[in-house]
């Protein structure tokens, strides 16, 4: 079986909340960082203390 990497999911969510489970090791990820895309969209990075990885989705402002 190849080992490919899954990309970070984008998908418009429609509560912010600071914390969300990681989807690669199940701990808590933690928001870091909100970033503005154009005038309809911010996105939003979670990053897990545990494993380190990082995801991002878009929200709809």
């Amino acid at each position: 079986m190849l080992n490919i990497p899954r990309p970070t999911p984008t998908c418009t969510r429609f509560q912010t909340t600071i914390e969300m489970p990681c989807m690669k090791c199940g701990e808590h990820m933690r928001l870091v960082l909100i970033e503005p895309q154009d005038s309809c969209f911010n996105l939003l990075t979670y990053r897990c203390g545990a494993c380190a990885s990082d995801e991002s989705f878009l929200k709809a402002i």
